[in-house]
């Protein structure tokens, strides 16, 4: 299974978010705060950093009509490590302890499935 904090694709990216690649790319040249990590032949890899950024991006152009120099205002006056906590999904206590019993129930069943190989 791969690592919730792994780098995504620009792939991943666009079926996260329900955003197109090319707008991606657009705003990845409109906004100096979204810096996926480029690697050989040019394939970028977001971070959930960046895609914590590329969510209040979507929020305030599709959600509450900003333009893109409203949204580079919005961020001029706010501090890049809060725009990031802004963006990160939130998730209720009772939700966050419902998941870590399904992620033990897993494990669990991994580790009988192996065991029985």
């Amino acid at each position: 299974m791969k690592n919730v904090q792994a780098y995504k694709t620009i792939g991943e990216v666009e079926k996260i978010l329900k955003i197109k690649p090319h707008v991606l790319r657009f705003w990845e040249e409109s906004f100096l705060q979204v810096k996926p990590l480029k690697r050989k032949g040019g394939r970028r890899l977001y971070s959930e950093e960046v895609i914590n950024i590329l969510r209040i991006i979507k929020k305030l152009v599709n959600d509450e009509g900003y333009s893109i120099k409203g949204v580079k205002k919005y961020f001029s006056k706010k501090k890049i490590s809060n725009i990031k906590k802004e963006g990160a999904i939130q998730i209720s206590e009772e939700l966050d302890i419902k998941l870590d019993n399904i992620e033990k129930y897993l494990k669990k069943a991994k580790s009988v499935l192996t065991n029985e190989q």
